[in-house]
């Protein structure tokens, strides 16, 4: 089924790739040739297996810090910048709202550990992934000054913090 998929997909972008270059009365050979050029590309480029990950191997459980004072430094300064822009949005002030929703997409927690990414817990790397999308978005709609998306990415950045804090927050 999986395969009948990719052919069906393969099939529908060669023909909008045809008709494409057709519309521009461009000659049918280069048409050909960089059809048969992505063709190549999206082939080698899939279905590669994947190293299975034996038992223990490469899973990091533990979140290391090249800096754990530093990284607490920044995590309060965060937790400062999320309470600013609470109060921020109780008063509608959209300077200040800008300003701390700036503030919040600075700050990247993998970067601050000072780890590779390899090197972290996946599930870490995913709830800032998550975080950092959330504030650009707060950080969009901040600067659009749209109340309701504000609070829907205000809500959204809480949930990333959160889901983060259950797992990684030492008591």
């Amino acid at each position: 089924m999986i395969e009948f998929w990719k052919q069906n997909i393969i099939s529908k972008n060669l023909s909008h790739f045809k008709a494409v270059f057709l519309l521009y009365r461009q000659s049918f050979l280069p048409a050909n040739v960089i059809i048969i050029a992505f063709m190549l590309l999206f082939v080698l480029s899939c279905g590669k297996a994947e190293k299975p990950v034996s038992e223990g191997e490469g899973i990091v459980t533990k979140l290391e810090f090249e800096s754990k004072i530093r990284f607490r430094l920044y995590m309060n300064d965060l937790e400062d910048y999320y309470d600013d822009l609470a109060v921020a949005i109780r008063k509608q002030n959209w300077e200040k709202i800008r300003k701390h929703a700036r503030q919040l997409g600075k700050i990247l927690p993998v970067v601050l550990t000072g780890r590779k990414k390899q090197e972290l817990p996946i599930d870490f790397v995913m709830f800032d992934s998550e975080y950092h999308l959330s504030t650009l978005k707060l950080v969009e709609a901040a600067e659009a000054e749209e109340t309701d998306q504000l609070n829907i990415e205000y809500e959204k950045v809480k949930q990333a913090c959160d889901n983060c804090h259950r797992i990684y927050k030492e008591e």
